[in-house]
């Protein structure tokens, strides 16, 4: 649906949309979080694609799924 543009396409596998409180989330869900330069390069092309000039944060699912609000992100760009 949306992999057709990233260079490293094979590695997404779906996406979601949440908006809470005046917060939105944009989430992009990839195949191997740990694959550091995929995740860095898919993240990199998003904000080129959107034209989004903050920060962007990823967080593994296995953070995630504890249900901490707080969870780190392992890798920003």
């Amino acid at each position: 649906m949306i992999g057709g543009k990233f260079d490293h396409r094979n590695e997404i596998c779906g996406a979601a949309v949440s908006v809470r409180n005046g917060k939105e989330k944009i989430a992009l869900w990839t195949k191997n979080a740990s694959n550091e330069a995929a995740q860095l390069s898919i993240g990199k092309q998003w904000k080129e694609f959107l034209d989004y000039k903050d920060t962007i944060g990823f967080i593994f699912h296995e953070d995630a799924k504890k249900r901490d609000r707080n969870a780190e992100n392992r890798y920003t760009i």
